[in-house]
């Protein structure tokens, strides 16, 4: 959270520096609006899917490609990703509706290990059987985790943009995702969105969605029309619009203090102290930092 807050501060630095900036999205770009960016568009993206053009993986096809119904997600195991709502999403279903079900959660954890662990937790004490944590994944891994997927599940509070959503529609799984940020703007009118986080909600909507041939073909029908207009896009006729706009734009005057660098060096610092020696950074004097790191200095 901290450096999510760092990050959007040093972010609003750059709107009188640049001559135009582009989001991914039109959720991205109002943000980059609202940050006093005068001038904004979108570079959307616009995945070539090649990295799902390989074999699957025949060990993922031995383990889940049976008669049980594959609720699959694809994403890091993180909090904004909500992966803890997927298991009480997909607890619901699988007790109110469909014991023959397994959760399969595909992406890394890395930094964030006690989290996962939290989650295994949650899967334990509600007592949700066969929720599989597969951790980072190869191309041929993910290809035949989208192949043997009934549902892909997403209930992510913040995506700019969310790939994977695309990736489930151009395999052709039917996609129900929660109504947030880009969400809705990726799918633009594809798969079904639910608002409401009522685990009995969502498992009657994922219930609803399998429940047969015919609605199932009416949402892959929603998914490739979706699709095709990503796919219709003109990316590097979009890219050189951008480029030509910037480069006929006047460049901005941006003052820089003489010592940018040496604050930028203390600044770095400070960051590793805060992180490694907490009472440390604490107990370092208060005041101007320009003139404690003067007073350090002539310290030695």
């Amino acid at each position: 959270m901290r450096q999510c807050y760092h990050g959007r501060r040093e972010l609003g630095a750059y709107a009188s520096r640049v001559t135009i900036a582009a989001g991914v999205s039109e959720f991205n770009r109002r943000e980059l609006e609202a940050l006093g960016f005068p001038n904004t568009t979108i570079l959307p993206v616009v995945p070539d899917f090649s990295h799902l053009g390989g074999t699957p993986d025949q060990r993922v096809l031995d383990a889940f490609d049976d008669d049980r119904t594959n609720i699959l997600f694809v994403g890091r195991m993180i909090p904004n990703k909500r992966p803890d709502q997927l298991i009480r999403y997909f607890h619901a279903y699988q007790s109110l509706v469909n014991p023959d079900s397994r959760l399969l959660l595909a992406g890394s954890s890395t930094q964030f290990e006690h989290y996962r662990a939290s989650l295994q937790y949650l899967a334990a004490q509600l007592g949700t059987a066969d929720v599989h944590f597969l951790g980072q994944v190869s191309n041929d891994e993910l290809t035949a985790l989208y192949d043997v997927a009934d549902l892909y599940l997403c209930a992510s509070e913040h995506e700019g943009f969310c790939v994977p959503l695309v990736e489930a529609f151009y395999k052709r799984v039917p996609v129900l995702a929660y109504a947030a940020t880009a969400v809705p703007a990726t799918m633009d009118g594809g798969g079904v969105l639910f608002e409401s986080t009522d685990p009995v909600h969502v498992a009657s909507t994922m219930a609803a969605m399998l429940a047969d041939e015919a609605t199932e073909d009416r949402i892959l029908a929603t998914q490739d029309a979706a699709l095709a207009r990503l796919q219709a896009v003109d990316f590097p006729e979009v890219l050189l619009r951008c480029v030509t706009q910037a480069l006929s734009a006047p460049m901005p005057t941006v003052k820089v203090a003489p010592d940018f660098w040496r604050q930028y060096k203390l600044a770095l610092e400070l960051d590793e102290i805060r992180e490694a020696r907490p009472s440390a950074f604490h107990a370092l004097p208060v005041g101007d930092p320009a003139d404690i790191t003067a007073d350090v200095e002539r310290r030695g």
